[in-house]
């Protein structure tokens, strides 16, 4: 079920508000940041994708992302600030690159895009994924 869609369009925006979500544990390596992820839609959900960009940022770090509204992330252990961070916010602790936000206010406001990869539970060889040429950019 892992298809690869070399697509070039841009993140996805907000989700409808009656859209179906599921919420998902996620931490860093070492567990010093802890927070809980809900995604619209479910991962398991048939339409649900997987960003996976080809620039050097995100090959290097690992990425497979989501996009989800910043108030769809809580934090139980941590918090957004205390993330070293230069657009990409990682654990000083082990180095775990969790999430992006746009510094930019007029790109992609009020969005965060979540590490997938640091997410509990969560099957990723079986989920769909999206190609995205950031290199070019």
């Amino acid at each position: 079920m892992s298809d690869t869609d070399k697509s070039n369009s841009g993140p996805p925006g907000a989700p409808p508000a009656d859209a179906p979500t599921k919420t998902y544990d996620a931490s860093c390596h070492c567990g010093a940041f802890k927070y809980s992820v809900t995604a619209s839609p479910p991962l398991d959900d048939p339409s649900a994708v997987l960003v996976e960009c080809n620039c050097s940022i995100c090959v290097s770090n690992g990425y497979l992302l989501i996009y989800v509204p910043n108030e769809c992330i809580v934090f139980s252990s941590g918090s957004i600030e205390q993330f070293k961070r230069m657009g990409h916010h990682f654990c000083g602790t082990c180095g775990a690159s969790c999430m992006i936000r746009s510094k930019d206010p007029n790109f992609f406001t009020g969005m965060t895009c979540i590490n997938a990869r640091m997410l509990q539970g969560v099957e990723l060889e079986k989920l769909k994924r999206k190609s995205v040429d950031g290199k070019s950019f």
